[in-house]
């Protein structure tokens, strides 16, 4: 928030949006609190459902998704890769959806792999999710998958230089790190998140 601030944006949060003002072509907002926002073009970024009406009757399970296995098979000698594919998460995590276009390449590749080794002999998919942003002169990376009730530790930078490392931690164990301008540190992150080290591990890495 404070990056964008810093760079002319304001920031609203805490109503939601009630409409969208013009006929022919978008002249405003207006917010539930009855504020009118002014505005000639108005993004709407509300996330992508699934295509998967067409397999109606295929016999595969869909559930916001086409459901798969660990190694992406949705049934003998059929997978699926990216937005579309339903995987299982960490264990007792249930499944999840992951709508990155890293995630779909790396899931296609690994979907051709399993799709000729076959259902029995394949590998599970174990990737660690990866996304980012570049925003103005900063770049924003994120890695694992976080949670709302993680516990969060800033192991190098902060929040009000606007240039941090942020681990996020479950029953102690690093599942996600967040990191704005620090590439570097960031990767040097990544080994411990991909065999589930204690979040201190990574706090101490950076002597915090």
């Amino acid at each position: 928030r404070l990056l964008h601030e810093r760079n002319g944006v304001t920031v609203r949060t805490g109503v939601t949006v009630a409409g969208i003002l013009g006929e022919e072509r978008a002249e405003g907002v207006r917010l539930a609190d009855g504020t009118v926002l002014v505005a000639d073009v108005v993004v709407v970024a509300i996330g992508a459902a699934p295509e998967t009406a067409w397999l109606g009757g295929s016999g595969l399970v869909v559930d916001d998704g086409v459901v798969c296995d660990a190694s992406l098979h949705a049934a003998p000698y059929v997978v699926a890769a990216g937005d579309v594919a339903r995987v299982p998460g960490s264990p007792g995590e249930g499944t999840l959806r992951l709508e990155h276009w890293t995630n779909a390449a790396e899931q296609g590749a690994h979907a051709a792999r399993a799709l000729l080794a076959g259902r029995e002999a394949a590998e599970p998919f174990t990737s660690v999710p990866y996304v980012w942003s570049d925003q103005y002169d900063t770049k924003f990376q994120l890695i694992g998958l976080p949670g709302p009730d993680d516990d969060v530790v800033v192991v190098d930078g902060s929040f009000t230089d606007g240039t941090f490392l942020a681990c996020c931690g479950r029953d102690g164990r690093l599942v996600a790190a967040m990191g704005a301008g620090r590439p570097r540190q960031l990767m040097a992150v990544r080994p411990l998140l991909v065999r589930g080290a204690p979040l201190r591990e990574a706090a101490e890495l950076f002597g915090r």
